[in-house]
C-alpha cells in the first residue's frame, strides 16, 4: 500500500471496495489512528460492556486475572485485537488468535456450564466492535462513520464471527446482515434489564483501574477515572452501579475526545506506520526480554 502526503488515508480509503477491500479498511481506520492509550480505552470500555449481563461479571471474578493481574489481563486481549484490527479476519494469523481465544473459553465453560451459552453475548461482541466507535463520535459531536466505513465494518465483524463459537457452537447466522442492523441489535442488548451482580461491578472497577493506574501516574489517576467514568454510557453505569460524573466533568471529556480526533484527522499529519509496526520495530531496536509494548504482551 503506497502511502503519499500530508492526509493522505482519507485518499486511500476512497479508492477502496467496502464490500471487498473491508479489511483494508478497517486497518486504514484504526491500526493508523490507534495508539496503545486508545487501544487499552477501548478494551476498558469494551469488556465493561460485554458483562452487562450477571454471568459474565461472575465469569471475570472467578477467573481472577482482571482483579489480581489487571495489565497482564489487558495485554493478553489486547494483543489478539491488534492482530485482528491488522491482518483481517480471513488471515491465518486472525484465525489462529481466535482460536486460541476459543480454547479458553471453552476451558472456562467445562467450570462453568452455561456461562457461555447465550448466544447473544457473542452477536453483541460482534455488533460492539462494529459500531461503537460511530456511536461515541456522535455522542461528543463528531461525525460518525462514512457510508463506506459502514458497510466495510459490518463485514469485516460479520466475518470475523465466523471464527467464534459459543458453548452451543457457531454464531455467525444469528448477527445482523447490516450496520444498521448491528446498531439496533446493541441498543437492544444495553437497553436490557440487566440484574446487577456484585461480581460486575467489581470487575467495572476492576478494569477501569487498569486503565487509570496504567497511563496516569500516582496522584493524578483521578483523571483517568473520571475520563472513562464520562465516556462510558448510560447502560454500564446503570447496571453495574458505577459513579456518574457532574455534567461539566462529561462535558470536558466529551470535547477532549473530540477534539483530539478532530486534531487526528483533520489537522495533524496521518501517520505513515501502523501502531503495531512502532510495536515490532520498537521490539527490534530494544530486543530485551521485558522489552515489548504494553498492548502486545502474548497470550
Amino acid at each position: 500500500m503506497q502511502q503519499r502526503g500530508y492526509k493522505w488515508i482519507a485518499d486511500e480509503m476512497e479508492k477502496l471496495d467496502p464490500y471487498t477491500d473491508y479489511a483494508d479498511i478497517w486497518k486504514l481506520s484504526t491500526c493508523y489512528y490507534v495508539n496503545d492509550f486508545m487501544m487499552n480505552y477501548l478494551y476498558t470500555s469494551a469488556f465493561t460492556h460485554f458483562i452487562l449481563p450477571p454471568y459474565g461479571g461472575e465469569t471475570v471474578v472467578k477467573t481472577g486475572k482482571v482483579i489480581k493481574h489487571q495489565d497482564t489481563r489487558a495485554d493478553d486481549t489486547l494483543h489478539h485485537f491488534w492482530i485482528w484490527f491488522e491482518h483481517g479476519p480471513n488471515s491465518n494469523e486472525t484465525a489462529q488468535s481466535v482460536g486460541d481465544v476459543n480454547k479458553i473459553h471453552a476451558a472456562l465453560w467445562k467450570r462453568m456450564p452455561g456461562n457461555f451459552a447465550h448466544d447473544d453475548d457473542f452477536v453483541y461482541a460482534m455488533c460492539w466492535l462494529a459500531v461503537e466507535m460511530h456511536r461515541l463520535r456522535l455522542r461528543v459531536g463528531l461525525a460518525g462513520y462514512t457510508e463506506q466505513q459502514k458497510i466495510a465494518f459490518h463485514k469485516y465483524c460479520y466475518e470475523l464471527s465466523k471464527l467464534f463459537v459459543s458453548e452451543n457452537g457457531p454464531i455467525t447466522d444469528q448477527v445482523p446482515d447490516s450496520f444498521e442492523g448491528m446498531l439496533e441489535f446493541a441498543d437492544k442488548y444495553e437497553a436490557t434489564n440487566w440484574e446487577h451482580s456484585p461480581e460486575g461491578q467489581l470487575a467495572a472497577e476492576a478494569l477501569i483501574d487498569q486503565f487509570a493506574n496504567r497511563w496516569f501516574p500516582r496522584g493524578a489517576r483521578w483523571i483517568g477515572r473520571s475520563m472513562m467514568l464520562s465516556l462510558l454510557d448510560e447502560p454500564c453505569r446503570r447496571v453495574h452501579r458505577i459513579p456518574t460524573p457532574n455534567r461539566f466533568t462529561i462535558k470536558f471529556f466529551e470535547f477532549g475526545f473530540k477534539s483530539i480526533l478532530w486534531a487526528k484527522e483533520k489537522v495533524l499529519p496521518d501517520p505513515k506506520m501502523t501502531t503495531p509496526e512502532r510495536h515490532r520495530r520498537k521490539a527490534i531496536a530494544k530486543p530485551t526480554p521485558n522489552d515489548r509494548p504494553h498492548s502486545v504482551h502474548a497470550a
